[in-house]
């Protein structure tokens, strides 16, 4: 092999070595830049979502609340009630009520009933689980709006949901008396007819009946004269 061609040789190996650390670099910056891009897309995704949520969330201000709804009034955590007041029964309410945390304990639990010729505020007494009150049938139609209050002993208050209930009319039709009074003396008068008719019809079958038998013993011979 001639100097010439083992130069030729040592360079190309040189020019492969100086290719492949090429080629090892700028793989490793592309590997690098796509892992920088992936970062940034999380980070992107991220402050979006973050910002949308800061839109979606509504300010509140202290006049969005009723001063009686105060922090430590008792937690009404449900109420209803059971039977059927819709169907002019009696019925139980029930309240699930607790002491709000820092709360001085519950002083009362109210039911308030509005309505038609109703108008109820009944203390519950506790059973052990629930607050409870025994309410009388409503005395006629209409709707009428429930709903509980629980106050501790600090006099703060909290009025529970309302519920609504409605009693319907009764759609039986109203009898008048100027229309029906006179068809029911004509039906009576007409059924009196009839069995005065009758009456007269058996008197006078009776009284052709004593006549034949009259006529019968009238013409037979008297066992005596014989």
């Amino acid at each position: 092999m001639s100097l010439v061609q083992s130069i030729r040789l040592m360079c190309d190996v040189i020019t492969a070595r100086i290719s492949g650390l090429i080629k090892q670099k700028i793989l490793e910056q592309v590997i690098t830049m796509a892992r920088l891009q992936i970062k940034m897309g999380v980070v992107l995704v991220f402050l979006t979502l973050l910002m949308i949520g800061t839109f979606l969330i509504t300010p509140t201000t202290a006049s969005d609340f009723e001063p009686s709804q105060a922090s430590t009034a008792p937690n009404i955590w449900d109420w209803g009630y059971t039977g059927r007041p819709n169907a002019s029964e009696a019925f139980s309410v029930w309240a699930n009520v607790t002491v709000h945390e820092g709360g001085l304990g519950i002083a009362n639990v109210t039911i308030n009933i509005s309505g038609p010729n109703v108008t109820i505020h009944d203390l519950m007494t506790y059973n052990g689980s629930f607050y409870v009150v025994n309410v009388d049938a409503f005395p006629n139609p209409g709707e009428f709006l429930l709903y509980v209050t629980a106050v501790d002993i600090n006099g703060e208050s909290r009025d529970g949901r309302t519920i609504y209930i409605t009693i319907e009319e009764d759609d039986k039709p109203t009898v008048d008396p100027r229309l029906t009074l006179p068809v029911v003396v004509s039906t009576s008068m007409v059924i009196a007819v009839i069995v005065i008719m009758f009456a007269l019809m058996y008197d006078r079958r009776q009284i052709e009946l004593e006549g034949q038998a009259s006529s019968l013993h009238a013409d037979s011979p008297d066992i005596n004269d014989s």
